[in-house]
C-alpha cells in the first residue's frame, strides 16, 4: 500500500542483496529470525523486533530462517514536509535497546499488517491514518535528544551526522556545503575533508548520486515527465539531471525508462504476484484479525488423578537479616506481621557474632556481654517465634548490580584466635540454654555457612585468624559443640553455591565422610547466575539465558548431594531470590511475582525448605532509600506495603495438600475438604540483550521491553470428571500491573518521593490484588468445568472453586 510517499509491504526477505534507499523504514518481523547489517554491525531480530533504517543508509538482510516481515517507508519528501525540516535524530532498535517497551509501535505494526491482508477498505484513508500514527509515535516517543547523541561520538561523527541530515534534509533543495558550514561555525574545507574520508566521495558528488538514486523509483513506476522528476529530485532542471544521470548510468534518463519498460513491467507483475501469495499466507495465519492473544491450553481428569500430597516447602524459613537489625522496632513489626499473615515458623538470621552486638572484642576470651543478644532472643521467645541462627561470617553490604556495591563494611567481631572463637561459641551455646531452657532452644536451627567470595577475596576473611585455618575444622567444632550442649537442635550448612564452590564443597563433604561427621541439613544459595572468569581472574555474575536454569541447578545439587554420600540429609535452599541486587526495581514488580509463582511450582517438591531474600526492605536501608519503593529484596517495604512478591507467597499458602496437575502456566491443587485451588501465572524471562547489562535498573524501565516475551496468554482450563453435579463457585484473585502493584500505583504520583503519612496509607489501601467471582453450573456428576483465564504478562491468578450449597 503507497499513498503520498508513504508505504507498509509485508515481503520475504532476499538474502546478501544490500538495499539502497533514501527513505525512513522500519522493519517490523512478524515470523522467524534474520539477521540484519547495518552500518557494519549485525542485529539479530527474533519474532516482532523492530529496527529503523535511517535515510541514505544502506543496509542487508544476511542471514535467517522462515522469516517474514513488513516495512513501513517513509519517503525523504513526507517526513520533511511533516517534520519541518527540523533536524530529530530517532532510534529504534528493540534488538539492543531496553529503554523502551516497543509495545506502541508493535500495535501499530500489527493494524498496519490485518490491513495489508484483508484490504477490506475502499481507500487508502485508514493505511495512511496508521502510517501517521506510526510516525507520530516514533517522533513523540523514539527521538534522540542532541546532547545524548554528541556525549558519545567523535568530533568527526558528529560532523558527518550533521551533514548526512542535512543532504536528506534538503535533497529536493538547493543543496551548499558553504550554508551548511557557515551555520556549524566550521571551514567549508574541512567539512569536505571529513566527508571525503568517512565516504569515499565529494560532498557534491554524494549529493548527485544520492538524487539520481532517488529518482529510479520515478522513472520506473510513474508516468511523471523528465522534467518534474528532475525538479522533485532537487536538480535544478533537466539538462543538469541528464547530466549527472548520463555520468552514473552511462544513459540518459529517457533510454534508461524505455530500456527498462520490460524490466519494470516483469518487476511489476512479480510483484503483484507476489504480493497475492503473501496474502493468502498471513490470510491463512489468521493475520487479519489483528494481534491475538496466545492460547494455552490445559485438560486435568480429576477421576484419573486425585493428587499427591506434598510440603509447603517455601513457607517455613524467611531471611531476616543481620541480628542487630532485630534490636530495631520497624523489624521487630515486620517479623510479626510476616509471622501473623504469612505463617512463617523460622526466621533466619546472620551476622550472629557482629561487633554491633557489642559482645565481645575477639581477644578477652571469658569476657562477654548478652545484653543486645538477649533483647533480641526475647523478642522472639516471648512472641512464641522459632530463630534460624546463621554464624557465618559476611559483610553488611548492599548491591546494586554485578559488581557495584553501595556501601560495604565488615561487621564480623575479628577474633584473633581459634581458641578465641572456639570459647565463645562454648558459652554462647551454655548462655542461651541457661537462660531460655532445653526444649525453647532446642527448636531453633543452627547453620554454620561460609561466605567463599569474601573468604578468598579478603586476608583474614575466615572465622579467626589462624595460619593453618581450615573452614572444615571450624565447622566440625561447631557441629560438636550443638551436639553436647543443645542435642536435638539442628545444625547444618554450608550455604554455597554449588556452581561456584564446586571444588570447596567436593572437598568439605570428603573430609565429613572420611570424619563420619553426621549433622541434620545442607545449605545452598540459589540465584539465577553464570559466572565468567574474565583477563583479571575476576567472577564476574551474569544471569543465565536459560529460563529454567534453577530447576537444573536444583536437580545439580540433589545429585551432588547424592555422590557425596549425603542423599539422607535435608536440603534447605537457604538464600533465593531472582538477583543479588538491592537496587533492581524489578524486586518490586510484578516480574518477582510471576517468578516466584513459576519458580515455586518447580521447585518446592524437589527441597526441604527454600526461603525467599528477604521479609522486609529495612535489610538494605540507606541514605539513597528515600522511595516508596527502592529496589529491594524485601517482601515489605519499608512502609509495611505489601509488594507483589509478599501476594504471590499469599496466593502459594492458599494452596491445597494435594497437587492434582502442574503445566508451564498452572498448578491444580485440592484441599482435604474437596476445593480446588489453582495458581496461574504469565512468566517471562529476560532478553539476551538485557542480560549483558547492569542490574540497577532505572525505575522507568522496570516495565520497559527487556522480556523475552511480553504477550497476554488466554489459559482455556478444563476440570473433567468433576465428582457432583450443581453449582460451583468461582473466585478469582488477580495480581498484575494493575491490581496490587506498588511500583505502578507510586507511578500515578510521578515517583514523588515527598508523601504525606495519608498518601502512604492510600498506597497501602489501592496496592491490592483483584477479587472477582462468577458461577459455572455441572448438569452431572462427572461433569467438566471450564475456565477461562487471560493474563497479561507477569500476572499471576488465584482461583477457588467450590460447589455451593
Amino acid at each position: 500500500m503507497e499513498s503520498r510517499g508513504l508505504s507498509y509491504i509485508v515481503k520475504k526477505p532476499e538474502y546478501g542483496r544490500e538495499n539502497k534507499q533514501t527513505d525512513m523504514i522500519l522493519l517490523f518481523l512478524l515470523e522467524g529470525w534474520m539477521t540484519v547489517r547495518y552500518r557494519e554491525e549485525n542485529y539479530k531480530m527474533m519474532k516482532e523486533d523492530i529496527i529503523l533504517i535511517n535515510p541514505g543508509t544502506n543496509y542487508e538482510i544476511v542471514e535467517g530462517e522462515d522469516a517474514l516481515y513488513g516495512i513501513a517507508s517513509f519517503s525523504m519528501g513526507f517526513t520533511s514536509s511533516i517534520l519541518k525540516n527540523r533536524r530529530m535524530i530517532f532510534y529504534c532498535n528493540s534488538v539492543m535497546d531496553t529503554k523502551h517497551s516497543y509495545r506502541d509501535l508493535r500495535d501499530i505494526f500489527f493494524e498496519l499488517t490485518a490491513e495489508y491482508t484483508s484490504c477490506s477498505h475502499q481507500t487508502n484513508a485508514l493505511n495512511e491514518s496508521l502510517m501517521l500514527k506510526l510516525l507520530d509515535c516514533i517522533v513523540e516517543n523514539y527521538q534522540v535528544s542532541q546532547d545524548d547523541i554528541k556525549s558519545e561520538e567523535s568530533e568527526s561523527d558528529l560532523r558527518m551526522r550533521e551533514m548526512m541530515q542535512y543532504i536528506i534534509s534538503n535533497l529536493d533543495r538547493e543543496i551548499s556545503l558553504n550554508d551548511l558550514a557557515d551555520q556549524l561555525y566550521v571551514s567549508a574545507s574541512t567539512l569536505s575533508r571529513i566527508f571525503k574520508k568517512n565516504t569515499g566521495v565529494y560532498f557534491a558528488d554524494y549529493v548527485m548520486q544520492l538524487r539520481v538514486r532517488s529518482s529510479l523509483s520515478l522513472l520506473k513506476h510513474t508516468e511523471q515527465s523528465i522534467t518534474q522528476i528532475a525538479l522533485s529530485s532537487g536538480f535544478a532542471s533537466s539538462a543538469s539531471y541528464n547530466r549527472a544521470f548520463r555520468k552514473l548510468y552511462g544513459q540518459t534518463p529517457t533510454d534508461y525508462r524505455k530500456n527498462n519498460q520490460s524490466e519494470t513491467k516483469r518487476e511489476e507483475d512479480e510483484f503483484i504476484e507476489s504480493e497475492k501469495e503473501i496474502r493468502k499466507e498471513l490470510l491463512e495465519k489468521g493475520y487479519e484479525k489483528g494481534k491475538q492473544d496466545k492460547i494455552s491450553l490445559g485438560v486435568v481428569d480429576l477421576e484419573k488423578n486425585s493428587g499427591e500430597k506434598y510440603e509447603k516447602s517455601w513457607g517455613k524459613i524467611i531471611n531476616i537479616g543481620a541480628i542487630h537489625d532485630m534490636t530495631k522496632a520497624n523489624m521487630q513489626y515486620h517479623v510479626m506481621f510476616l509471622s501473623e499473615q504469612l505463617h512463617y515458623k523460622y526466621f533466619r538470621v546472620w551476622n550472629v557474632f557482629s561487633k554491633k552486638m557489642l559482645l565481645f572484642d575477639g581477644r578477652s576470651i571469658g569476657l562477654y556481654n548478652y545484653d543486645l543478644m538477649d533483647q533480641v532472643f526475647d523478642f522472639f521467645v516471648q512472641h512464641k517465634l522459632k530463630l534460624f541462627l546463621d554464624f557465618g561470617r559476611r559483610p553488611e553490604t548492599a548491591i546494586s548490580s554485578g559488581q557495584k556495591v553501595v556501601y560495604f563494611s565488615e561487621e564480623y567481631i575479628e577474633f584473633e584466635s581459634k581458641e578465641a572463637w572456639e570459647a565463645l561459641v562454648a558459652d554462647f551455646l551454655s548462655h542461651i540454654v541457661g537462660r531460655y531452657g532445653q526444649e525453647e532452644v532446642s527448636g531453633w536451627i543452627f547453620e554454620l555457612s561460609r561466605f567463599g567470595g569474601h573468604e578468598m577475596r579478603h586476608k583474614n576473611g575466615g572465622l579467626y585468624i589462624d595460619d593453618d585455618y581450615d573452614f572444615y575444622d571450624a565447622f566440625k567444632y561447631f557441629n560438636d559443640a550443638i551436639r553436647t550442649r543443645v542435642p536435638n537442635a539442628q545444625f547444618g550448612g554450608v550455604g554455597s553455591i554449588l556452581n561456584t564452590d564446586g571444588s570447596f564443597l567436593g572437598d568439605f563433604f570428603s573430609k565429613a565422610k572420611k570424619d563420619n561427621l553426621r549433622f541434620d541439613f545442607l545449605s545452598f544459595s540459589l540465584f539465577p547466575y553464570d559466572n565468567t572468569i574474565e583477563e583479571e581472574k575476576k567472577r564476574i555474575r551474569r544471569i543465565s539465558e536459560s529460563d529454567v536454569y534453577e530447576e537444573h541447578q536444583v536437580y545439580e545439587i540433589a545429585e551432588f548431594v547424592k555422590n557425596s554420600g549425603y542423599e539422607d540429609y535435608k536440603i534447605y535452599i537457604t538464600e533465593w531470590n531472582n538477583s543479588i541486587s538491592n537496587r533492581n526495581f524489578l524486586n518490586d514488580s510484578c516480574f518477582r511475582a510471576a517468578y516466584i509463582a513459576k519458580k515455586l511450582s518447580g521447585i518446592a517438591g524437589l527441597v526441604d525448605s527454600i526461603s525467599i531474600m528477604s521479609g522486609s526492605d529495612w535489610i538494605s536501608s540507606y541514605m539513597d532509600t528515600v522511595g516508596i519503593v527502592n529496589g529491594g529484596i524485601g517482601l515489605l517495604t519499608k512502609d509495611t506495603i505489601r509488594k507483589p512478591a509478599y501476594y504471590a507467597i499469599d496466593f502459594m499458602n492458599q494452596l491445597g495438600e494435594y497437587v492434582i496437575a502442574k503445566d508451564k502456566n498452572y498448578i491444580v491443587t485440592r484441599k482435604e475438604n474437596g476445593d480446588f485451588y489453582i495458581l496461574c501465572f504469565n512468566f517471562s524471562w529476560f532478553r539476551k540483550n538485557y542480560l549483558m547489562q547492569d542490574e540497577d535498573l532505572d525505575i522507568r524501565q522496570s516495565d520497559a521491553m527487556i522480556f523475552d516475551n511480553d504477550e497476554p496468554i488466554t489459559l482455556r482450563l478444563q476440570l473433567k470428571n468433576v465428582a457432583k453435579a450443581g453449582n460451583y463457585c468461582i473466585k478469582k484473585r488477580t495480581l498484575n500491573s494493575q491490581y496490587g502493584s506498588i511500583l505502578n500505583e507510586w507511578k500515578k504520583f510521578q515517583y514523588n518521593t515527598r508523601l504525606t503519612r495519608q498518601d502512604v496509607k492510600y498506597l497501602d489501601a489501592i496496592s491490592l490484588p483483584n477479587l472477582s467471582q462468577s458461577e459455572f453450573t455441572v448438569e452431572k456428576d462427572g461433569g467438566t468445568i471450564e475456565l477461562e483465564i487471560k493474563m497479561e504478562m507477569h500476572e499471576v491468578d488465584l482461583i477457588h472453586v467450590f460447589l455451593q450449597n
